[in-house]
């Protein structure tokens, strides 16, 4: 059985780390509140800008289609993979880049020309192991979630498409739920998909006047929806992540109340103990004084 200064040493490393997981859990509670309200906020406007594109869509004519959601033959296919930049969040790293090493091997397998965009540390220190070759890095994006930042990286994946540099963009992240759930998500993220405009009569087509031109609207519109679509992946990926590392820091601090509990029973048998044993040697002693 160990001494009562080992059990001592023990007991304050446990309640030190206690206090850490807690302060922790804290922290990721806050920043996943922020994430919630975020998306929240940002859920209308993104699915009025998608109605507004649904109705255009009504209506399209064939020389009106825009290369953003014209599908094309594939060759080259550019992977945006949304890690997170620190660890103590449970599966939240391990399982998305599981689930993107399968992907990855699928394309492979299908004779495509693989690259990666990486966001978030954890993404990068996994691949640069790896053979696939990494585009670039934007780590910093995920801890500070911004429209300018979301929108200016869906640019860049835009221009990607529109010069011919890649034919697809996919994108692999985790997809909020609730502070308990989230879904490991692979989906195309360019050409954006467009639901194949039905015949319509001429009724319905007289109720959406449009000025300027459908072309212009659409080049004007369909950007804004790929960059919303873009900065709620980015929300997503955040709020799962804090989701993640405040479950996993709530069962750290109730493992450690446990311990702690387990600790100080076996700290009071020890020194039970050793009363015990003083008391048999002041006995044994006074016994053979007396004798």
């Amino acid at each position: 059985m160990a001494n009562l200064k080992e059990v001592r040493v023990r007991i304050a490393s446990i309640k030190s780390t206690r206090q850490i997981t807690s302060a922790m859990k804290m922290v990721s509670a806050s920043k996943l509140r922020k994430g919630q309200n975020a998306i929240l906020s940002l859920k209308p406007y993104e699915e009025q800008l998608r109605l507004m594109l649904n109705n255009i869509n009504k209506v399209l004519k064939p020389e009106d289609k825009n290369v953003l959601c014209t599908t094309r033959p594939v060759k080259d296919v550019l992977v945006i993979v949304v890690a997170a930049n620190k660890g103590l969040c449970g599966t939240f790293n391990s399982h998305l880049l599981k689930a993107t090493v399968n992907y990855l091997r699928e394309l492979k397998e299908q004779g495509f020309n693989i690259k990666l965009w990486l966001i978030g540390k954890k993404a990068e220190d996994f691949f640069k192991k790896s053979n696939y070759h990494i585009l670039e890095t934007h780590h910093e994006l995920i801890d500070n979630v911004t429209f300018e930042s979301a929108f200016a990286l869906a640019r860049k994946a835009m221009d990607l498409i529109e010069n011919g540099s890649f034919q697809k963009i996919d994108v692999v992240y985790n997809s909020f739920r609730n502070a308990a759930i989230y879904n490991l998500t692979t989906e195309q993220f360019l050409p954006m998909y467009m639901p194949e405009s039905s015949e319509k009569s001429d009724h319905e087509e007289a109720e959406y006047i449009m000025e300027p031109t459908r072309k212009e609207l659409l080049e004007e519109l369909i950007p804004k929806v790929i960059q919303t679509y873009m900065y709620r992946i980015l929300l997503d990926s955040f709020a799962s992540e804090q989701g993640a590392r405040m479950t996993a820091m709530h069962k750290a601090t109730d493992n450690a109340t446990e311990l702690l509990k387990n600790l100080t029973i076996t700290y009071n048998k020890v020194r039970q103990a050793s009363i015990t044993n003083e008391i048999v040697e002041i006995v044994g002693g006074a016994e053979a004084l007396n004798q």
